[in-house]
């Protein structure tokens, strides 16, 4: 029995799935196919072609920024003191160079100066009777140097030393440490009068008389009028057009002025937001300014064997569709110089047709037909 409906079983089984498949075989045959058999027609484009003279070309490249002062500083105090009345600076005060700019209280610092100068004065003073007797040959030397010597006027160099044993002598009544500890004094009295080091004009001022400062304070900031520099990024491929001493004409379109400028150096550390190359500009001439913004023209060397193309005859940045046997063909070009709107490009001669209208709509192998 049970062999038996295991045979049924498995002829109903075989049963359904020959049901199934014919089914599906039918209805399939009657499912009709999306996909067209007709054949798409290849879209042909008309097109405008331009050949391009082949050649030497000057190169030119665009500069532009903001003038800055070539010296601006910072004018810190170094002693410490009351800032005297004849300051008269204020922000925008022009100055010549040798200026007193600010002068600090310095009668203490002057007389200890003197105290130091009168002990050096005594310790002469005393040692004279044993040089007299011990280094004969030194002993005019000496009195002449008492004789001129002034506590009101900087100390002059010690009389020259004629033997080490003199040296000696000299060194043990304390001279040289007296001398030399006056010289630190005389130098350090110079700090109390701050001098302007070139012409300029006071961007700020921070102290006024009556004022205390000490060693370190910011008394001011001051700007050099007589230099300037423009500094201008440069793109890496113009730098071997760029070197040291070339000349070029800034313009101020505001102003309606023009200046002279020259390459002063170039940096070599790139700017890694703009891959650009600063490239440092000395600019001088009068009715210049701090943050003019200007413009001009660099004359590079000549480019052999190039020429020159719109830049937006360019596909992906280093393309352009050459017209060839009927189809837009793809060619790689070397890109040399930007100029403006235009691109100085090796890669191509002078017979290439260069397909100038609707480039961002051909892709490589397209067939066109040239424009009527």
């Amino acid at each position: 029995m049970d062999k038996r409906k295991i045979i049924i079983s498995a002829i109903v089984t075989l049963l359904m799935i020959a049901v199934s498949a014919f089914a599906y075989t039918k209805l399939s045959s009657k499912k009709e196919s999306t996909v067209s058999e007709q054949k798409q027609e290849a879209i042909i484009r008309s097109v405008d072609v331009k050949q391009f003279e082949l050649g030497e070309i000057a190169s030119t490249i665009e500069v532009d920024g903001r003038i800055s002062a070539f010296e601006k500083i910072n004018v810190a105090a170094e002693v410490t003191g009351k800032l005297l009345a004849g300051n008269k600076f204020r922000e925008g005060t022009y100055f010549k160079k040798g200026d007193l700019l600010f002068q600090i209280e310095s009668s203490d610092e002057q007389y200890s100066l003197f105290a130091q100068r009168s002990s050096l004065l005594n310790a002469i003073t005393q040692m004279m009777p044993d040089l007299k007797f011990d280094y004969p040959q030194s002993f005019q030397n000496w009195k002449n140097y008492l004789d001129a010597f002034d506590l009101e006027r900087p100390v002059k160099a010690l009389p020259a030393i004629q033997n080490d044993q003199e040296k000696y002598f000299i060194a043990g009544k304390n001279i040289f440490n007296i001398f030399y500890s006056i010289k630190s004094m005389e130098d350090r009295m110079g700090n109390f009068n701050i001098y302007a080091p070139f012409s300029g004009v006071f961007l700020s001022v921070n102290a006024f008389p009556g004022s205390l400062v000490s060693p370190g304070m910011n008394l001011g900031q001051i700007m050099n009028t007589s230099r300037f520099e423009l500094v201008a990024p440069m793109a890496m491929e113009n730098l071997k057009y760029i070197s040291t001493g070339q000349k070029i004409e800034l313009h101020a379109s505001d102003l309606g002025k023009t200046w002279n400028a020259t390459v002063n150096r170039v940096s070599n550390q790139i700017d890694q937001a703009t891959q650009s190359i600063p490239v440092y500009f000395d600019v001088q001439g009068k009715g210049l300014k701090d943050g003019i913004f200007v413009k001009g023209v660099l004359e590079g060397s000549s480019i052999g064997q190039a020429c020159k193309i719109p830049r937006n005859l360019l596909i992906d940045q280093n393309h352009v569709y050459v017209f060839e046997n009927g189809k837009a063909t793809k060619r790689q070009v070397e890109i040399v110089s930007r100029i403006d709107q235009m691109v100085v490009v090796r890669g191509i001669s002078s017979n290439d047709q260069i397909i100038s209208s609707g480039v961002n709509n051909l892709y490589d192998g397209q067939e066109v037909v040239l424009r009527k």
